[in-house]
């Protein structure tokens, strides 16, 4: 019996994750790389795997996440957790792989609390008949004219330092440090290494508002992080997503605005954007 050895999980493993990872064949997904990248101090991640195969373990979820690659050896991870006769958790897994895990006994549950709805990126574009909200549209014109002439580019390398003085600027008017602060100051570090992209919007005055994100397939973008000078209204985060769904011009169908992880304020604010299908997540016991 091979006996797998964990380590941290890093920045410099993406490449590896992506090697491994089939978008194609798996385009709806619950997990993808540069989120396990970036979060994996936060959850406490850490990975095993060779050339071709990799399987997560989670000290926060108390379980690991799919193995993904060479399905050979994903089956032979999942016979060696078998055989060692404990209850195993699986999370984060989609509905395909779930109903493949559970296959050989194992019970599997629709996480509710952990799905995402995902967004019609015609929506947050603002296109004619797509179905956008009247909010959404009320927000995006009341902006243009409270900041008529304000300025959107795309990020590249050299913004950064920008980027970290309106983020500075955001977390000292924050009562509590924001969850996602070491996500993002991981995002920043490593823009280029993780293939990021994002826009920059600058207001006559000269303050300004960003949004960053990342392919997570071929059909799926997932917009993460948002700040802005806290004297900004709150539409400024609106405003950035639909700036930045115009800059994508429809290149992905569909569009994840932030990982909610089922947290009500963002689900709620998600509702608001008309969602057309919830990325559906599951549990496997073994």
């Amino acid at each position: 019996m091979h006996h797998w050895t964990f380590r941290p999980l890093t920045p410099e493993d993406l490449p590896w994750l992506d090697r491994c990872r089939n978008a194609p064949a798996h385009p709806f997904t619950a997990l993808s790389p540069v989120s396990l990248v970036t979060w994996a101090e936060t959850y406490g991640l850490t990975v095993a795997g060779d050339e071709d195969f990799f399987v997560v373990h989670s000290r926060y979820d108390k379980g690991y996440y799919a193995p993904v690659g060479n399905p050979e050896k994903c089956a032979a991870f999942m016979e060696e957790v078998r055989a060692a006769g404990n209850p195993v958790r699986f999370n984060y897994v989609t509905e395909p792989d779930a109903r493949l895990l559970a296959a050989g006994g194992g019970k599997m549950f629709f996480r509710a609390d952990l799905s995402e709805y995902v967004i019609s990126s015609a929506v947050l574009e603002g296109k004619p008949g797509s179905g956008v909200s009247e909010s959404f549209r009320r927000k995006c014109r009341a902006f243009s004219r409270n900041f008529e002439g304000y300025r959107v580019t795309p990020v590249s390398a050299e913004h950064m330092e920008r980027l970290r003085a309106v983020a500075e600027k955001y977390l000292d008017a924050q009562e509590h440090m924001p969850a996602d602060q070491a996500v993002l100051e991981a995002e920043l570090e490593r823009f280029a290494a993780l293939k990021l992209r994002g826009i920059l919007l600058t207001m006559p005055d000269g303050r300004e508002a960003f949004i960053l994100g990342y392919e997570n397939t071929p059909e799926m973008f997932t917009m993460t992080m948002t700040r802005h000078d806290p004297t900004l209204p709150p539409e400024t985060t609106t405003v950035c997503i639909h700036e930045f769904a115009a800059l994508l011009n429809g290149k992905y169908p569909l569009i994840n605005v932030e990982e909610d992880m089922g947290m009500d304020g963002l689900r709620r604010a998600k509702m608001l954007l008309s969602p057309m299908d919830l990325l559906k997540v599951y549990e496997v016991i073994l």
